[in-house]
């Protein structure tokens, strides 16, 4: 049984979509693919240090209930006014109720 109250903070899953004007212009138009509330964990800056370990390494863990929406590491995660790539994506226990999202900070 998942603990619901565990998932507490609202993040966007995001992916870029190529639109066509009515000039025919291509752009680049970001797009929200997913809305899911997260439970968020990042790095220690004691853990850094004590693993000798730089700071442009530190990950933020973002952990969902797993989507029916499929994700892939083009995509990237806006959360409190800043941006995460995308580095890892594990499906816990391959038993697809949740899913483990590894991101570094883009943007401070």
């Amino acid at each position: 049984m998942i603990n619901a109250g565990k998932y507490n903070k609202k993040i966007s899953i995001c992916q870029t979509t190529i639109v066509t004007d009515e000039a025919g212009f291509q752009t680049e138009v970001p797009t929200v693919v997913l809305q899911p509330y997260a439970n968020v964990k990042t790095t220690r800056g004691m853990t850094l240090i004590k693993n000798n370990t730089d700071f442009e390494k530190a990950f933020t863990n973002f952990t969902i209930r797993f989507p029916q929406t499929p994700i892939n590491r083009d995509m990237w995660i806006e959360f409190n006014g800043k941006t995460y790539t995308i580095e890892y994506l594990n499906n816990v226990d391959e038993a697809n109720v949740e899913l483990e999202i590894q991101a570094k900070e883009v943007t401070h």
